[in-house]
C-alpha cells in the first residue's frame, strides 16, 4: 500500500520503465515523496504520451459500460474475487490493478474493496471483451464483507495515478498534480501536489496571494477562481417582461440576490446554472502571476 518516502533533491526528477504489467512499478501508484523543502509528490504512471513540463494532470475519466453494472455470480462474504458483466469498451489486463470496485445499489451497497496490484501480468485480472465478465482479484486482506447476489450493482474505478492525462478544460476526472516534464511515454514517474511549481496559466489576469483553478478553456492549466452565478427562473418559460432573480452562491450555500428585468419578444426558456466551468476545483494559491499564457509559480495543495 502508498506510504511517504522522505527522499533527497533530485528525486523528484527520476523516471522509471515500465516492467510490462499495467501496475508494476518500484512503489505502489500513490505513494507520496516528499523532498527536505516540503514539496510533495505522487508516484503515477504515465499514459502513452510524454509528459509536459508545467501542465496539470488528471486521472481516467470513468467508462460508463463499466458503471453500476450487475454482478454475474453471487459472492460470499470473505470472497476475494468479485465479478460483473461489462457494457461497452474492453479492458486490457490489469488496468484496473491498485484500483477500487464498489459495490453501488442493491445487496452490499455501500463497500468498497481494493484491487490486487499485479505484481506480474494478470494478477489483478484477465482481460475481457466489452459485453463479457470481468473478474478482479482483490487485495490481500481484502475480502467481500456483506454478501454479493445477481442484483448487486458495482463499479470498476482505475487508481488515481494510473495512466494519467493533461486535464482536459474543464476537467473530467480527478487531478493527480503537475507534471515535472521528465517523463516519456509509459514511464513511472513523480507528479507534483504540494508546495511551489511552474503551471501553465490560460488566458487572463492572475493575482498573488489569491487561488488559482484547473483552467476551463485550455488543457492543463490553470485560472483565477471563478465563483458560480445561478438563476432561480432555470428552465421555466419567460414572458415578456419577466423579472428574473441572479443568485451569487458561497461556498456554504449563501446567496445574494439581485431581481433583474428582463425583456423578450417572444416566450422562451432560460436556463443558467453556472456548472462545471464555475466549479472547477481549486488547485493551490498564485504567489507569482507573471504574463497571460506564461507558466506562473504556484503554492499547490492537490488534495
Amino acid at each position: 500500500m502508498p506510504q511517504t518516502y522522505f527522499g533527497p533533491y533530485g528525486e523528484n526528477n527520476s523516471t522509471y520503465a515500465h516492467a510490462g504489467n499495467a501496475n508494476l512499478g518500484r512503489w505502489p501508484l500513490g505513494h507520496t515523496l516528499i523532498l527536505p523543502d516540503g514539496r510533495e509528490y505522487k508516484f503515477t504512471l504515465n499514459d502513452g504520451t510524454a509528459e509536459v513540463a508545467g501542465n496539470l494532470y488528471q486521472s481516467v475519466a470513468p467508462v460508463t459500460g463499466h458503471t453500476n453494472i450487475a454482478v454475474d455470480t453471487a459472492r460470499a462474504i470473505g470472497a476475494t474475487a468479485m465479478s460483473a458483466t461489462l457494457n461497452g469498451t474492453a479492458p486490457a489486463v490489469d488496468i484496473y490493478a491498485e484500483g477500487v470496485v464498489h459495490v453501488n445499489d442493491v445487496t452490499g451497497e455501500g463497500y468498497s474493496y481494493r484491487i490486487r496490484r499485479a505484481m506480474t501480468a494478470g494478477n489483478a485480472h484477465a482481460s475481457a471483451a466489452s459485453a463479457g465478465v470481468l473478474t478482479v482479484n482483490l487485495q490481500a486482506g481484502e475480502s467481500v464483507q456483506v454478501a454479493l447476489d445477481t442484483t448487486s450493482e458495482v463499479t470498476f474505478t482505475r487508481n488515481r495515478y494510473h495512466a494519467t492525462t493533461i486535464h482536459l478544460g474543464p476537467p473530467t476526472a480527478t487531478l493527480t498534480g503537475v507534471s515535472p516534464g521528465v517523463a516519456a511515454a509509459n514511464r513511472f514517474y513523480w507528479s507534483q501536489t504540494k508546495g511551489y511549481a511552474a503551471v501553465l496559466a490560460q488566458i487572463g489576469t492572475l493575482l498573488a496571494g489569491l487561488p488559482v483553478q484547473c483552467g476551463t478553456t485550455t488543457d492543463g492549466s490553470i485560472e483565477s477562481v471563478k465563483r458560480r452565478l445561478q438563476i432561480t427562473t432555470t428552465g421555466s418559460v419567460m414572458t415578456a417582461a419577466t423579472t428574473m432573480r441572479a443568485q451569487i452562491v458561497d461556498s456554504d450555500g449563501n446567496a445574494t440576490e439581485a431581481s433583474v428585468a428582463v425583456s423578450v419578444s417572444t416566450a422562451t426558456v432560460f436556463d443558467m446554472t453556472g456548472g462545471i466551468a464555475n466549479n472547477s476545483p481549486v488547485v493551490g494559491i498564485c504567489v507569482k502571476a507573471n504574463g497571460s499564457t506564461e507558466y506562473a509559480l504556484v503554492d499547490l495543495n492537490i488534495i
